[in-house]
């Protein structure tokens, strides 16, 4: 699968949409120091589910291209004593190999993994020990190795540490939350963001969110903005003002706003706020939006995403918002179908597809979704 700017993951329910962005967000924790036991148990289906009931071991395979180089990364783990471990990691380029695992030198430890770094001199290689609960390269990304194998791995590691899983719960966005500079994945914190801002750049993100959301409701919304609270200030609120009844206005606080209303202002505000390069994952992105704010939903993705160089990728049921697209998106649209013969989902783009002809013809992508076509 090739991740385009914005790219859309359609399928049936428990076809592997999912899988996707809990692979990215998996690899993301670990290039951030975490043990791959913690990430396992915090990841969807927990350590018992995280590798097939009919397999011992799990790998993840990925191609990360930066500038003319191809870095090609693998990683493997399984269980040991109830607890996951990683058995295998490497790291190569399309010329040559980085980083690898030496399979053949058996370490009396079990909870220590033997690699092997290139060296640049012909038939030798550096021998590493590293532990197994955290990734290879997170442990030698400091280690003194050669300088193209140390540049390679925080190409990787940088990469991986700027994925950004968003799942905003409106319930959590509703209450008075702390200055911070950095969005919790939940967005529950998304007033303390924006207030914590500095003055004259927080005004002119304010603005941007109010263009963005402003068509959402059934009348305009004016402007949104925060407030801090208190008498030191540490605390903030998220309102916003409706142009409701012939020129009149209403002013809201977050309790009083959708949910459809407080996910999309998450979406803008993370897009306005992650740092530039950041690899965007939302699920449902559509979630509470109302089918016929598609478009602004879409705009906003678009247009932030190009002007900041972040890069999105998200899951959605929404034939509408499929639709909305427009026919020169369908190679950013990978759908997801089981395997009938081994249940594994297979990820193909949409235009990969030999009937992509047919169904086009047959009405919108859109409609093939709904009638199970896609």
């Amino acid at each position: 699968m090739y991740i385009e700017p914005l790219t859309f993951i359609i399928g049936f329910n428990a076809s592997g949409k999912s899988n996707v962005l809990d692979a990215l967000h998996f690899l993301s924790e670990l290039a951030k120091g975490a043990t791959i036991d913690d990430v396992g148990s915090d990841i969807r289906g927990g350590k018992d589910w995280i590798i097939s009931r009919d397999e011992a071991r799990c790998g993840i395979d990925v191609k990360i291209h930066n500038n003319d180089t191809d870095y090609l990364y693998t990683i493997e783990f399984s269980k040991i004593d109830e607890k996951l471990v990683i058995t295998k990691e490497c790291l190569s380029t399309n010329l040559k190999d980085l980083l690898l695992t030496d399979e053949n030198k058996v370490l009396p430890n079990k909870m220590l993994l033997s690699m092997t770094s290139y060296t640049a001199k012909q038939g030798r290689r550096r021998t590493l020990q590293v532990l197994k609960d955290k990734s290879a390269l997170f442990q030698l990304a400091s280690a003194g190795l050669l300088k193209e194998v140390t540049d390679g791995i925080n190409i990787v590691l940088n990469s991986f540490k700027n994925i950004f899983m968003l799942n905003p719960i409106a319930p959590l966005m509703r209450n008075y939350t702390p200055l911070q500079k950095e969005l919790k994945e939940d967005a529950s914190n998304i007033a303390g963001v924006i207030a914590a801002i500095e003055e004259s750049e927080k005004s002119r993100l304010q603005k941007k969110i109010a263009d963005f959301v402003r068509p959402l409701p059934e009348r305009d919304i004016v402007r949104v903005w925060t407030e801090t609270v208190g008498m030191f200030g540490k605390d903030a609120m998220l309102y916003c003002e409706e142009s409701w009844i012939e020129g009149k206005t209403q002013k809201l606080d977050a309790r009083g706003m959708s949910d459809g209303t407080l996910r999309f202002i998450a979406i803008v505000t993370a897009l306005l706020t992650l740092p530039e390069k950041t690899l965007l994952l939302i699920e449902e992105v559509d979630n509470g939006l109302h089918p016929s704010r598609s478009k602004e939903l879409i705009k906003a993705l678009e247009e932030i995403g190009e002007e900041r160089n972040i890069d999105v990728l998200c899951t959605t049921h929404n034939p509408y918002l499929i639709d909305s697209l427009g026919t020169d998106m369908i190679p950013c649209i990978t759908y997801v179908k089981r395997n009938e013969q081994t249940g594994s989902s297979e990820l193909k783009t949409l235009d990969e597809n030999e009937n992509l002809v047919n169904l086009m013809a047959s009405g919108s992508i859109g409609l093939s979704m709904v009638n199970g076509r896609i």
